[in-house]
């Protein structure tokens, strides 16, 4: 019981978080009540519940029928998922915090392309009270202030989730998580012919290989790739 009311809690968050990404920069999250952006309904509060609305509606509105999209519940899903396993133990406060921010930052990267830096700037400073920054941190905030006076392939923003990354990951782990987003990024632009005439957004590709480090916890591991990567 108690870890279905931790998720719960998880995914009101996430809801939370999916309402900041749908409404901000242009409109405020306070008004006007949440409503279907087809046909204007006010929505009451069993559409508003996490996950279980869209699966009992088909993922739907119920006034007018029009489809909804999926990443809603999947933002929800992921939250609550999270709040569990640090509940349990499972993952240490650095790395909640990490997703916690990653949730936010990708789903403004895949709307416009860019996130407001007060999201950046909040979580920065909730990592400085949970370990202190080294100089891969302070090397990838370096970097993001001189993305924005030349013109690097990766943008300033994608240094500055970097930064929030290396608070959690050591030089080689950096350095693998941006090799294989990297990577994965070359790979989704190849064999996705209509991004090719389109801005890729890069911190999902950065999400998805930070995430894979929980699986690279061995250092030689991390090591003899990262040796491979400096070699060729």
């Amino acid at each position: 019981m108690t870890i279905f009311l931790i998720f719960t809690l998880g995914t009101i968050l996430g809801s939370f978080f999916g309402l900041i990404i749908d409404r901000l920069p242009e409109h405020s999250i306070v008004s006007p009540r949440s409503h279907c952006e087809n046909c204007g309904q006010i929505l009451i509060w069993k559409d508003l519940i996490p996950i279980i609305s869209q699966l009992i509606n088909c993922a739907s509105c119920r006034y007018c029928k029009i489809k909804l999209t999926y990443w809603y519940s999947i933002l929800e899903l992921s939250c609550g998922t999270l709040f569990v396993m640090v509940w349990l133990e499972k993952v240490d406060l650095t790395f909640s915090l990490n997703c916690l921010a990653s949730f936010l930052m990708v789903g403004f990267d895949l709307k416009t392309h860019a996130f407001p830096l007060w999201i950046w700037l909040t979580f920065f400073v909730l990592l400085s009270f949970t370990c202190p920054f080294d100089i891969g941190v302070l090397s990838c905030i370096l970097i993001a202030i001189m993305t924005e006076f030349s013109s690097l392939k990766i943008g300033s923003g994608d240094w500055l989730y970097l930064s929030l990354v290396a608070f959690s990951a050591n030089f080689f782990q950096l350095t693998l998580c941006l090799f294989v987003a990297s990577l994965s990024g070359l790979l989704y632009y190849a064999f996705n012919p209509k991004q090719k005439k389109a801005e890729m957004p890069f911190l999902p590709f950065l999400f998805l290989s930070y995430l894979c480090h929980l699986f690279f916890e061995n250092d030689a591991l991390i090591t003899y790739f990262s040796l491979i990567i400096f070699r060729y």
